[in-house]
């Protein structure tokens, strides 16, 4: 009886707070909305669309559709098995790389850091272009080896697309492995090596099981990525079907939404318990590899471990460098291989010009409604009684986490009539774009907020400013170095995103990304590798000022 007294009582009294500071709480309630509609309500649309609700009766026959086509199945088949061996390979180059990186202390070792997140300021079909420069069916490996041994070979399928994704996605994996290596105590692999266990051995029983759970998010994150890629296996898959292409094709060859929405469930599942798993479970792991004494020197690599370490960790640098090198060769002679005249014609299209003014336009917008939005809701959830904040900063989350496959054919069913018509229209890229990304600024918000002491608002209030003008004059001020990393970190993403804006776009509202893939799928390789590299450049500029904010205010992204 004394719980459900209790239990009405504090959730009356967290209303009572929650309204008496009216501001606010009109503002968390336009934001909450905002949230249902830009996140939520797309997901449940195409959770409905798939069982026929919204064009016709309640049914499973879409179900029974995707399950009789032998397609659709092996599209599913590739999709994860591709996605398990790029998590595979993925993991395993995390581990090689971040070891090496973080347990050296040489230039060699930096410069390998910082080639690994390269691959961040590319759209990931990028690279599908440069393994077609290689090794497609008139690549310039195919032909060496072609002339020299007579050997027919072809990138484009099933292991083209596993190789484009591991580079594509590497980066991912990479930082969150790296991280956990970094941070974990030194002083547990020096007793290991103290009691006489020699480094392999160390590397097995101590190293690896304590960042297990950096491991196990890496690994996940990769795979959802690369089941919800559907760029790659256009590009390059030869016409194997995967999962997210054949979703792609359903919307925009088919117009079957209901086929299409069918295949986005498939996608959402796995993402959904993941992020459940990784929020709620692995959150609580992350303790056990920053518990002890830290602050030391990682235990030094024994000679043996640093030369496999370093050895994979180079072959696969390397490799990504040349990745690189291909796209900016393509984009300065006429035919890469063929007729390598140094050129700059590629430039010379106007379409190309006129889809990059539309992503900077749309990217920088977006990135301001980001970084303010995601201040905002750091501030309210970190200080204000809020009823429901946990679900709503899930949900802001979850936003994060829906592949944009299924985010995309969601807006396609919501904003694609009345009452909201805006399809195709740059309000719904920017609407699409900031909702996507508010998490992050989010985040890195909340976890500035619980570093101010809130006395220092409190001292406000009692000298008189009120609560409104205590956050303009004093929280604003201190939040500004998260409000502009949040704003570099949507722009950059921003520009290289694809996977659900693909379907919003219109003539006239064509972007870069999206304008590099059609070129790709064309086979112009030239104007795709001139438009990428003109890309790369912004976004690793934008790279740079994200580096710059981090060491100037300790902002970590």
């Amino acid at each position: 009886m004394t719980l459900s007294r209790r239990k009405p009582n504090s959730l009356a009294t967290t209303w009572k707070k929650f309204w008496s500071e009216p501001g606010f709480a009109i503002l968390t309630s336009v934001l909450a909305l905002a949230i249902l509609l830009f996140i939520v309500v797309p997901v449940l649309a195409v959770l409905l669309k798939s069982f026929g609700i919204g064009s016709g009766a309640l049914t499973i026959e879409h179900y029974k559709e995707f399950f009789s086509s032998t397609s659709y199945l092996i599209s599913l088949r590739n999709s994860v098995a591709s996605a398990i061996m790029t998590t595979i390979i993925v993991t395993i180059l995390s581990i090689a790389v971040g070891l090496y990186v973080t347990r050296s202390r040489s230039y060699l070792s930096r410069f390998y850091g910082g080639v690994a997140l390269l691959p961040l300021v590319t759209p990931p079909f990028i690279f599908s272009l440069s393994l077609i420069i290689l090794l497609g069916r008139n690549g310039l490996i195919t032909q060496l080896l072609n002339s020299w041994f007579g050997w027919e070979f072809s990138i484009y399928g099933f292991w083209g697309v596993v190789l484009a994704q591991v580079i594509g996605y590497f980066p991912i994996g990479y930082m969150l492995v790296e991280g956990t290596l970094r941070t974990m105590s030194p002083s547990l692999e020096h007793a290991s090596r103290d009691l006489g266990s020699n480094q392999w051995g160390t590397l097995r029983k101590v190293t690896l099981p304590l960042a297990k759970s950096g491991i196990i998010k890496a690994a996940l994150l990769v795979f959802v990525m690369a089941l919800a890629d559907f760029s790659n296996p256009l590009i390059i898959g030869g016409g194997l079907p995967f999962l997210a292409s054949e979703t792609y094709l359903a919307v925009v060859g088919q117009h079957n939404m209901e086929l299409a929405a069918v295949m986005g469930v498939f996608l959402i599942f796995p993402s959904l318990i993941i992020f459940i798993f990784q929020t709620y479970y692995l959150k609580d792991t992350n303790l056990e590899t920053i518990s002890g004494e830290s602050g030391g020197s990682n235990a030094p690599l024994s000679k043996s471990v640093k030369a496999v370490m370093a050895g994979i960790s180079t072959l696969f640098i390397l490799f990504v460098l040349g990745m690189f090198v291909m796209v900016v060769l393509g984009a300065f002679v006429k035919i890469i291989g063929i007729n390598n005249t140094f050129t700059l014609e590629h430039f010379k299209e106007q379409t190309e010009w006129g889809s990059l003014y539309t992503s900077i336009i749309v990217s920088f917008i977006s990135a301001i409604f980001a970084a303010v939005i995601g201040m905002l809701q750091g501030y309210l959830f970190a200080r204000k009684p809020i009823p429901g904040k946990q679900i709503l900063e899930f949900l802001t989350l979850f936003g994060l986490a829906v592949p944009g496959t299924v985010m995309g054919i969601g807006y396609v069913l919501i904003f694609n009539g009345p009452p909201f018509f805006l399809t195709g229209t740059v309000t719904l890229l920017v609407l699409n774009m900031t909702f996507r990304k508010i998490g992050v600024g989010m985040e890195n918000s909340i976890s500035k907020m619980h570093q101010i002491d809130s006395s220092m608002e409190e001292a406000s209030n009692d000298l008189g400013a009120g609560p409104y003008r205590t956050f303009l004059k004093i929280i604003a001020p201190i939040l500004s170095p998260s409000f502009v990393a949040g704003f570099v970190y949507t722009f950059m993403t921003a520009m290289v995103s694809i996977s659900s804006v693909v379907f919003l776009i219109a003539p006239g509202t064509n972007l870069a990304a999206v304008y590099i893939l059609n070129l790709a799928q064309q086979a112009k390789i030239g104007m795709a590798s001139a438009m990428s590299f003109v890309l790369i450049v912004i976004v690793l500029a934008c790279m740079g000022l994200l580096k710059f904010i981090e060491k100037r205010t300790g902002v970590k992204i």
